[in-house]
């Protein structure tokens, strides 16, 4: 018998990450309801202030209208099948996200708002949270390791 526990093997996971540079937290201590809480409820599953800080923080020359389209494209995306939106997302992800806005002038710009800076690791938020909470249809799943880039999740680790 192995005297490897999954919990070992996720502290072991988290401190891998930390030592690449990702930021960790535990499930619990960003979840609703907790002083550091990171979501309203346990079925968001972006972090939403930290996507806005991100847009913003990558994106400082375009205006807050702007910046809220972007989000609202990336926190809700077109298409009818789960397939479909997770192409539409890959796309704005590595593409950026095409806006319009009027200047003060009163003209209306076209931008790529930028969600990860790819030339530039450094500029973006990393972050692996163990043990997240979701709760969809009555349903709750909690995954060992989550990791955020940005505010949204890119991938979902199970260690057994």
């Amino acid at each position: 018998m192995s005297g490897f526990t999954e919990s070992i093997v996720e502290q072991a996971a988290l401190a891998w990450l930390e030592s690449l540079g990702w930021s960790v937290r535990h499930g619990l201590e960003i979840a609703p309801g907790e002083p550091a809480a990171e979501r309203t409820d346990y079925a968001q599953v972006i972090l939403e202030t930290r996507l806005r800080d991100a847009l913003i923080r990558l994106n400082p020359a375009l205006p807050a209208e702007a910046l809220e389209d972007a989000f609202r494209r990336l926190t809700r995306p077109e298409g009818a099948e789960l397939s479909g939106r997770n192409r539409a997302v890959h796309r704005l992800l590595v593409d950026g996200v095409t806006v319009e806005y009027r200047t003060p002038e009163g003209a209306i710009r076209g931008a790529q708002v930028r969600v990860l800076d790819f030339d530039a690791p450094q500029n973006n938020d990393w972050l692996a949270v163990n043990q997240f909470s979701v709760t969809e249809n009555r349903h709750t799943r909690r995954p060992d390791v989550v990791l955020f880039v940005n505010g949204l999740p890119l991938a979902v680790i199970e260690l057994k």
